[in-house]
């Protein structure tokens, strides 16, 4: 029902703009309306590839203007010349990777300011075997996390190439709670909670709880607490050993594109 609703307010619109254009005598009016539609698409596509949020209202009257007569102009059977027509499809042909340069600039700005608003040091391993997926932030719980994928599949046979979410490893970032008493280990798992009551202690500052299905280890860090988890059945001790060696301190830009 929506898509239908879509499709007949395209045809209302296209054709109510093709009378408007034939009443104040433009001519031809079909192939001027043809273009404005097609400049709007690739305007809206363009504005939202950069990023951008919902235009405001007092400014589609006026982008409306500027399509039409873009459009008229293309269109025209007499001058202006082809050289001024080939120069403004050149433009927009540029602005089509420009919108997803600035799109990926504003995504991590944003994912900057979301990150470091979260009032945690931002933890992280060497990424020598995974890849970091999926940063995120929760500002008023005060943590900061993010997904370790295996950066090769576990072998050349193309049907094991999905395994890399069993072989994923969560990683988050917390202030240490006052309900953290090893050997009972009570944290965040990425927003959700663990409470493992029966920690072991491998060093004097890290713990790790091996379950039937999830391998977890815990990482203090003066006041802050790193929790990495993962499938035990996909995922070995020496594994989330090896991560919990390389933690450090790491810059916004570690997590970004």
């Amino acid at each position: 029902m929506g898509l239908l609703f879509l499709a007949v307010s395209a045809v209302a619109g296209f054709l109510l703009s093709w009378l408007a254009l034939r009443l104040v005598g433009v001519r031809p009016a079909w192939r001027v309306v043809a273009v404005a539609v097609l400049l709007f698409w690739l305007a809206d596509n363009l504005y939202y590839r950069a990023g951008s949020r919902i235009p405001p209202d007092v400014l589609l009257p006026f982008a409306s203007t500027a399509l039409f007569a873009l459009a008229a102009v293309l269109t025209a059977p007499r001058p202006p010349r082809w050289r001024p027509r080939i120069a403004l499809l050149l433009v927009l042909a540029l602005c089509w990777p420009l919108s997803a340069l600035l799109g990926e600039h504003q995504a991590d700005e944003h994912l900057r300011d979301e990150i470091t608003g979260a009032g945690v040091p931002l933890y992280a391993p060497d990424l020598t075997d995974y890849r970091l997926h999926s940063p995120l932030a929760n500002q008023p719980a005060h943590w900061f996390g993010f997904t370790l994928l295996p950066a090769h599949p576990a072998t050349d046979n193309p049907d094991d190439a999905d395994d890399a979410d069993d072989r994923a490893v969560r990683v988050t970032v917390q202030p240490v709670r006052d309900t953290f008493r090893p050997p009972l280990c009570d944290a965040l798992d990425l927003g959700s909670t663990v409470r493992a009551e029966n920690c072991e202690q491998v060093t004097p500052d890290t713990w790790r709880q091996v379950g039937p299905y999830t391998l977890h280890y815990f990482v203090r860090r003066g006041d802050y607490l790193i929790v990495m988890s993962a499938d035990s059945k996909n995922t070995t001790t020496a594994d989330l050993q090896t991560l919990t060696s390389t933690l450090t301190r790491r810059t916004p830009d570690y997590f970004l594109h």
